[in-house]
């Protein structure tokens, strides 16, 4: 077959899987993730709607469905003493795992039964529950990342090169006495994905040696951190 043909087919192909996908009626749920610290005495409170959309794979080979993720990190404004982000988490299927199938079974216990055979069916039965409320847990450093947000702060609001991890269970170390993390909860909403956190960010730019930077780190390293996780880049 002549290279131009091959081209074209493949060109043929993929509007056809283009089209194919555009059928499917993705499942979609929005979710308010809150992150409540107290200051000295005082509620400090941050919030930003998320979204999780699922469809059927047109070619399931490393899972039966796609999924689409769109939100952005939760700030926290902590009065003089900066801000405190929330990192958004595609992959942890809050929503399902609070209001879903996998609260009943989290270990994929087949003994237990899932209420639907479908997990678009799932999501499109906790969409329906607008106003339910569950915490997220974030006391065992082991659940960052799984059941709590990865959160984070940056020493110099100007330079993301300064970017801290901070650790849930001890917000004095990164924000002084008097601080601590309360609640981190999702609630199943109806309302628009948040947009506008970019202005609150350092830039990521290349005037900041950020990229340079982010290659230095070590294998592993916590601070390996990206624009994308302020916000969904996909």
């Amino acid at each position: 077959m002549r290279q131009s043909n091959r081209l074209w087919l493949v060109a043929v192909m993929a509007v056809a899987f283009a089209t194919l996908a555009g059928c499917q009626r993705a499942a979609e749920v929005r979710y308010r993730v809150t992150v409540e610290v107290d200051d000295r005495g005082t509620k400090r409170s941050g919030s930003a709607v998320w979204s999780i959309a699922v469809a059927k794979a047109i070619l399931p080979l490393a899972s039966p469905y796609n999924a689409r993720f769109r939100g952005e990190a939760v700030r926290v404004v902590i009065p003089g003493r900066g801000y405190l982000y929330a990192l958004v988490a595609a992959d942890s299927g809050y929503p399902e795992n609070i209001f879903g199938d996998r609260r009943r079974a989290p270990l994929g216990d087949r003994l237990i039964k899932p209420r639907f055979k479908d997990r678009m069916d799932d999501i499109r039965h906790i969409k329906t529950m607008v106003g339910a409320t569950g915490d997220l847990q974030c006391v065992n450093p082991a659940w960052i990342g799984l059941s709590c947000p990865k959160m984070v702060r940056f020493r110099d609001q100007n330079d993301p090169k300064t970017i801290e991890i901070v650790d849930p269970s001890d917000l004095t170390n990164s924000f002084g006495s008097g601080t601590r993390l309360t609640r981190v909860y999702v609630e199943i909403t109806d309302d628009p994905v948040t947009e506008g956190i970019e202005p609150t960010l350092p830039s990521f730019g290349p005037e900041t040696g950020f990229d340079n930077w982010y290659r230095s780190l070590p294998f592993g390293d916590p601070r390996q951190i990206s624009k994308c996780d302020f916000k969904s880049c996909r």
